[in-house]
């Protein structure tokens, strides 16, 4: 069996980019705020139109939340898991908005 070797299609970068700032403010705030609706509506309009499936955004969200310098710097790791576990319900939530 050959290996598929299709590119598959990413996020652009400057979505990434907000992503990951708006990510690391919660870790530092303890929360999130509106600004992640706001950048994770655009996320999962271009996902939607660059036909990433939810599941690929998903690890995309993780991967981006766990590439977080400041996950190292915070102790309060029960706080990380219910952040992530918000941010991921989000992500469906926009993903599946019509």
């Amino acid at each position: 069996m050959a290996l598929d070797r299709t590119p598959t299609p990413r996020l652009e970068a400057d979505t990434l980019d907000s992503l990951r700032s708006v990510m690391d403010r919660a870790v530092k705030r303890g929360n999130h705020t509106h600004e992640l609706r706001v950048v994770l509506t655009r996320a999962a309009a271009e996902a939607r139109d660059k036909a990433i499936p939810p599941e690929q955004l998903l690890i995309i969200m993780k991967d981006l939340w766990h590439s977080l310098p400041e996950l190292r710097r915070t102790a309060d790791s029960d706080r990380q898991n219910e952040l992530l576990q918000e941010l991921i319900t989000r992500c469906i939530e926009h993903y599946y908005e019509t």
